[in-house]
């Protein structure tokens, strides 16, 4: 399923459930932003018979990504833009468009990047905010697939914000950690770090340093799960009670999402 233009756009079917089951093929879709889409890529997407499109970025995420999606007619356009408390984001890019390697080095050099890198899915996890944009995202999955018909989510890399939802949503139908994590990680496969690297010296900036924000790692992902663990209990209490998904929607979702062994 590879894009033209598009990065990291994969699917989730086939990951393997607790319970021995696999997730549906053709349902749950992931991506970075469509903002330079190609005719092809978006002919490509209006064949997956998608009935949402979920878009996570906020104002200056579209700015840097070159404007708005570009999308096929038909599915719904639901903007949930993830406001960043913590302006870790929003440093970030504020700093790569600035083109300043002075700033690049002050904000995020000697072990900065990786500091606030693993601190990252944390707060994606914990903080009231994100858990409520969250609850909603997880509410508009279920309602597209409902409907038998597939639903997509992204941000700008598709590896951060999108990757968290995507843990969220494997959360909800039972799949092993191990493979949650293994599926996280193939950001780093989708979207090379080593060609971020290069998109970046190619306009004067050594962005080396920042490689911990450029790529993900599972222990990032166990971090955030590890959280999660301690501070509700059970993942199935944090679905409940920081997102308000409960165990009628969880077990709605899995009837939809989940094929048996």
């Amino acid at each position: 399923m590879t894009m033209e233009s598009v990065q990291n756009f994969r699917e989730m079917g086939g990951l393997p459930t607790v319970d021995g089951g696999t997730v549906r093929q053709g349902r749950l879709f992931r991506s970075g932003h469509w903002s330079k889409a190609t005719d092809g890529d978006i002919a490509t997407l209006a064949s997956h018979n998608l009935a949402a499109v979920i878009d996570f970025r906020a104002d200056i995420d579209r700015v840097g990504d070159g404007g708005p999606d570009l999308l096929p007619d038909g599915p719904e356009y639901i903007q949930m833009p993830m406001a960043d408390v913590d302006s870790v984001g929003e440093d970030l890019r504020s700093t790569l468009l600035s083109g300043d390697q002075s700033l690049v080095e002050e904000r995020f050099g000697n072990g900065r990047a990786e500091e606030l890198a693993s601190q990252f899915v944390t707060n994606l996890a914990m903080n009231e905010h994100h858990q409520e944009v969250f609850g909603r995202f997880l509410s508009s999955v279920a309602e597209a697939t409902a409907q038998d018909r597939a639903v997509m989510w992204h941000c700008s890399a598709g590896k951060d914000r999108a990757g968290w939802a995507s843990t969220l949503v494997g959360m909800a139908l039972g799949v092993e950690e191990d493979a949650l994590v293994e599926h996280y990680e193939a950001s780093n496969i989708h979207r090379p770090v080593e060609g971020r690297l290069a998109y970046y010296a190619e306009r004067g900036l050594d962005v080396e340093i920042m490689r911990p924000f450029l790529m993900v790692h599972g222990d990032y992902l166990r971090n955030g799960l590890q959280m999660v663990d301690e501070t509700w209990g059970s993942r199935e209490t944090y679905l409940s009670d920081a997102l308000g998904f409960g165990p009628e929607a969880v077990a709605q979702l899995r009837e939809k999402l989940v094929v048996s062994a």
